[in-house]
């Protein structure tokens, strides 16, 4: 039984925790179940339950390169900088966005905020949530990554932050998807670049894969 309504409040249309009168807004236009046609998309608000789903996708961002030497899941787990990413997940701040299809979990979307003495590698400053975002190697070219992003851009704007940052390779296609949202690069880590979107100034539009 307990399963089953795990399962039902998966399955629920996205609400606002930190501020639940915010809906007219614009929650509602975009978190009451939106359902892509052709593949039955479903997006919702991901939650505790939703932390293994987290770990995993993290590793499918970490080994996004094809031809970049892939450990298995359960070796690279011990990693200090992958354990640090979502440790004690379910702090202020954080909020993920989880793609479904008929209950399985396709892809996911998420966000947290760090502080100057801890970070990631997209860090900007304190106020600005830094988000990552992956999708199952089964389930990609099909939109998902375009509804996750958008939806964790809309559920920051609901939230009050003023803009979201983000790690990426300049080699990683996805570059192409973060700046036709608005992203703009800011600096540089490492061989990664740093991106920022102002969500105080970019329009109230979906990405381009949410017509």
């Amino acid at each position: 039984m307990s399963e089953q309504i795990a399962a039902a409040k998966r399955s629920q249309p996205f609400r606002s925790e930190t501020n639940p009168t915010s809906s007219a807004a614009g929650i509602a236009d975009l978190y009451v179940r939106r359902l892509d046609e052709r593949f039955m998309t479903q997006l919702r608000l991901g939650d505790a339950t939703d932390l293994d789903f987290l770990k995993t996708m993290l590793f499918e961002a970490f080994f996004w390169d094809p031809e970049t030497k892939r450990p298995s899941f359960a070796s690279f787990c011990g990693d200090a900088e992958f354990t640090k990413l979502l440790a004690g997940w379910g702090r202020t701040g954080d909020r993920a966005v989880i793609a479904q299809q008929h209950e399985v979990r396709l892809g996911s979307a998420w966000f947290r905020l760090w502080t100057p003495e801890s970070h990631s590698y997209g860090f900007v400053d304190a106020r600005t949530p830094e988000m990552a975002i992956a999708v199952r190697p089964d389930s990609r070219s099909m939109g998902v990554g375009d509804q996750l992003l958008n939806g964790l851009v809309q559920q920051a704007r609901a939230d009050g932050y003023p803009s979201l940052s983000l790690s990426v390779s300049p080699k990683n296609s996805a570059l192409r998807l973060y700046e036709s949202a608005g992203f703009r690069k800011v600096g540089e880590s490492g061989t990664s670049w740093t991106l920022l979107l102002s969500l105080s100034e970019q329009q109230l539009e979906c990405t381009s894969g949410c017509h």
